[in-house]
C-alpha cells in the first residue's frame, strides 16, 4: 500500500470500527442491511480497530520521516489513544466524547499529513 494512502485507510477503518462499537445508528443499520450484523461483536471489532489504528499510526510515522513535520503524528497518536480508550476502557457519556474527539483528531492528522506530503513533494 502506498504511504500516502496508508494513514487514510487506517483512519477510515479505525473510525468505522469505533463508531460501530459506539452503536452509531447509520453504521449499525448499514451493517444490518448488508447482512453483516454479526460483525458487531467486540471480539471482531476491537482487533480490527486496533489493527487499523496501527496502520494509521505507521502511516503518520512514515509521513513524519518523509516531510519532517511531527505534528500530524502527535495529533494522530493522541487521537488513536483517545479512540481506543473510549471504545475499550471508558463507558457511558465520556466514552462517546473520547471516541468522537479521537475520530476528529485522526481525520485532522491524516489531512495535515497528506498536505505536508504534497507540499514536500512540490
Amino acid at each position: 500500500m502506498r504511504a500516502g494512502t496508508r494513514d487514510a485507510a487506517g483512519v477510515f477503518g479505525a473510525v468505522l470500527a469505533a463508531l460501530c462499537c459506539a452503536g452509531t445508528p447509520f453504521i449499525v443499520g448499514g451493517l444490518t442491511a448488508l447482512g453483516l450484523g454479526f460483525l458487531r461483536k467486540d471480539g471482531i471489532l476491537w482487533p480490527a480497530m486496533l489493527l487499523a489504528l496501527a496502520v494509521a499510526v505507521m502511516g503518520f510515522w512514515q509521513g513524519a520521516r518523509t516531510h519532517g513535520r511531527w505534528g500530524p503524528l502527535a495529533i494522530g497518536g493522541v487521537g488513536a489513544v483517545s479512540l481506543a480508550a473510549g471504545v475499550i476502557l471508558v463507558h457511558g457519556f465520556p466514552a462517546m466524547q473520547m471516541i468522537y474527539a479521537g475520530a476528529v483528531a485522526l481525520v485532522a492528522g491524516a489531512g495535515w499529513n497528506s498536505y505536508a506530503r504534497r507540499s514536500c513533494l512540490s
